[in-house]
């Protein structure tokens, strides 16, 4: 009994002791705030791709996004190096790559989420030839804006949700 006591005191004690230990603080990467009304607004077309779609970059060209007017879409993507971020759990009917791509509907769809992960089974777009969208600026198409905020694209719709993707992070608003 004695042994046991001991040893329960031992583990209280390595307990406690470690919850006061202090940790390195990491930095933390959020979702960028939605854009200020005053936030400079390029011209969409010096981003059309000529074929209905329009094709910006954030960061350098991590994190590339396209707009499509119709049927109104925006779909962000980089490539699977250059996530910093826990991919989460692919569901059973995704047979392609998860974690990459998000899409936001500029309405409610009739199946799925206005906001969320797009199973994919390749790059939806060729950033190669995009313009990079300035920190700070926002681009507007139909019912769709997207701001950038430094490595990380922020697109909403005008119901208020929202989609971010970034290296370090991504974010849903549905």
């Amino acid at each position: 009994m004695r042994k046991f006591r001991v040893l329960f005191i031992a583990a209280v004690t390595a307990l406690t002791l470690s919850a006061c230990a202090t940790t390195p603080e990491e930095p933390e990467t959020q979702v960028p705030d939605k854009p200020a009304v005053e936030a400079p607004i390029v011209n969409a077309a010096d981003y059309s791709d000529g074929y209905g779609g329009y094709i910006f970059r954030v960061g350098g060209g991590t994190v590339w996004c396209t707009i499509s007017e119709s049927p109104g879409f925006v779909l962000c993507e980089h490539r699977d190096v250059d996530v910093n971020y826990e991919i989460p759990t692919a569901p059973a009917s995704c047979e392609g790559a998860w974690g990459y791509q998000a899409r936001l509907w500029a309405f409610n769809p009739s199946e799925g989420l206005v906001s969320d992960w797009y199973c994919s089974s390749g790059l939806f777009s060729d950033p190669e030839g995009a313009y990079d969208l300035p920190s700070g600026s926002k681009i507007v198409v139909g019912n769709i804006s997207c701001f950038a905020a430094e490595t990380v694209a922020r697109c909403d719709n005008t119901q208020g949700q929202y989609l971010a993707l970034g290296a370090e992070v991504f974010g849903f608003g549905n």
